[in-house]
């Protein structure tokens, strides 16, 4: 029973101290938000693409072809999404569900869990979320300016 006690707590000590690596936050990408004027960079991934995504409220809307389009990057790995000059109060997050080629839904306003899905880190003039999960992040930003919407695809070539 000790030797698999032993073995157990590597295991786990190995596993904690993956999640816990320092994410390279070297931006791969930037861009300023349209409408908030919100600088909005990507780090922690090499390997990044750009296609049209679009939107639909529920499933219904997709069928009706009631579809916005939404500004999307899909991110291989554990990108790290920061935005300067707003608070985590002014960032939201929510899953979107792919239900076809480039369309997603709202998936009833689920919100990630903080330390399960994701990390934030909280810096002077900056807020960042490294994303854990193969989801599909929208960041809603708000400021007093209006509200921007972005998707990030996080996909992960080790997890079908």
């Amino acid at each position: 029973m000790k030797c698999f006690s032993a073995a157990a707590t590597v295991v786990l000590a190995a596993v904690l101290c993956g999640c816990q690596q320092k994410a390279d936050m070297t931006p791969v990408w930037q861009t300023d938000l349209p409408t908030t004027g919100v600088h909005m960079e990507l780090s922690n991934t090499d390997d990044i693409s750009f296609d049209p995504a679009y939107y639909a409220p529920t499933r219904e809307d997709a069928f009706y072809n009631n579809l916005h389009e939404i500004s999307a990057v899909m991110a291989e790995g554990a990108p790290v999404v920061t935005f300067y000059g707003v608070t985590a109060d002014e960032v939201k997050l929510i899953y979107l569900e792919n239900i076809g080629d480039y369309l997603y839904v709202d998936y009833d306003r689920v919100a990630p869990q903080e330390k399960l899905d994701y990390v934030r880190i909280d810096g002077d003039g900056y807020v960042s979320y490294k994303l854990d999960t193969a989801y599909n992040f929208e960041f809603t930003v708000t400021t007093d300016k209006g509200a921007d919407q972005y998707l990030v695809v996080s996909r992960r070539s080790d997890i079908q």
